[in-house]
């Protein structure tokens, strides 16, 4: 059997998303857990949830109509039953997960995962890259649990790690900051594990395509569509602008902060960045919701943390792992990847 390159890359991508469903990975010893049967726009095959509003509903049917069951509070972190269709309170979504309770809806919870310790890694001059493995880890003022908590640091947020003493990451922000993790939660990525895709294609010909009305990310390579991604882009109120422009800085991950009021917000460990407005607009992974499909961000584009990684990797310039930033070099044939936002 052969597969054209354009297959060959969305498998290699939807696999890596976990949108290509494997069997669910772990097993409640009180029933048995069913496989799903088709692909899912909003959920993967995580066996947990973590709620992302200060209150989530539990419905008795897949259905915002139906009876309500119960509540469920922000960081509560919630078994996977089964992943069913339903009527959304969204009608870009009509995912929902089936619980013990009864059923809650997706666009607010994060696929998350419990994922075994993590060894600890000697951390050398030049610091290392860590992404968290567990649904929510604490960030303390030291080296230990004796130190208080700072804030939470949750599933798949990077941190930039610069010393390790007593089974503890001293993490150093982008901006200055800085906190400690316990290494059994912080699982330290590889540098091969950013290494560019497609690295082979001339950077003139890689583009990216972001629709507005469609809230869909498209990569090409010359006019072959190679990826496509649903997104969140900027509310009326924070558009993402419309216009042709090119990567411009690219940071595997950092804090963000901005707003005012009730648009104000303070995100840590934000991870796969790629910057591509003089106004700092970026495609980058989000753990605050799970509501791709329709407008809901600040101005960024909103994408699942695994399918911004792709783009992370695909886009130029390349990224220096041992950098915290990395800006287009034309002169060593790394342009920022062009990328047109259309409405």
């Amino acid at each position: 059997m052969s597969i054209s390159r354009r297959d060959f890359l969305k498998t290699a991508g939807l696999a890596g998303m976990g949108l290509i469903w494997p069997p669910l990975g772990i097993e409640r010893p009180d029933r048995q857990r069913r496989k799903p049967t088709k692909t899912f726009t909003h959920w993967d095959d995580s066996p947990l949830g973590r709620v992302q509003l200060n209150v989530m509903t539990v419905y008795a049917e897949p259905s915002w109509r139906s009876a309500h069951r119960g509540y469920y509070y922000y960081d509560d972190v919630v078994p996977v039953v089964e992943v069913v269709e339903g009527e959304g309170l969204y009608p870009t979504n009509s995912t929902w997960l089936k619980i013990d309770e009864g059923y809650i809806y997706t666009s607010w919870m994060q696929p998350v995962r419990e994922e075994p310790p993590n060894p600890t890694v000697k951390i050398d001059e030049r610091g290392a890259w860590g992404v968290v493995t567990v649904p929510k880890a604490s960030a303390r003022s030291g080296p230990g649990d004796q130190y208080y908590e700072r804030e939470k640091m949750v599933y798949q947020t990077t941190h930039h790690i610069v010393e390790v003493e007593n089974d503890y990451y001293r993490i150093k922000g982008v901006y200055g900051g800085e906190y400690w993790l316990k290494a059994a939660e912080v699982r330290v990525i590889k540098p091969e594990e950013i290494e560019p895709i497609s690295p082979d294609v001339p950077p003139e010909e890689k583009w990216i395509e972001i629709s507005i009305r469609e809230q869909r990310l498209t990569c090409y390579e010359g006019d072959e569509e190679v990826m496509t991604y649903l997104v969140a882009t900027g509310i009326p109120d924070t558009p993402t602008p419309l216009g042709s422009y090119s990567v411009n800085l690219k940071r595997l991950g950092q804090r963000m902060t901005g707003g005012m009021g009730n648009m104000w917000y303070n995100l840590p460990g934000v991870p796969w960045v790629a910057y591509f407005t003089p106004s700092y607009v970026a495609t980058h992974g989000t753990y605050w919701h799970n509501d791709y499909g329709r407008m809901h961000s600040n101005g960024c584009v909103n994408l699942p943390p695994e399918a911004a990684k792709w783009i992370f990797r695909w886009t130029t310039p390349v990224y220096d792992y041992y950098e915290l930033s990395v800006v287009p070099d034309a002169k060593k044939g790394q342009p920022g990847t062009r990328v047109v936002v259309r409405a």
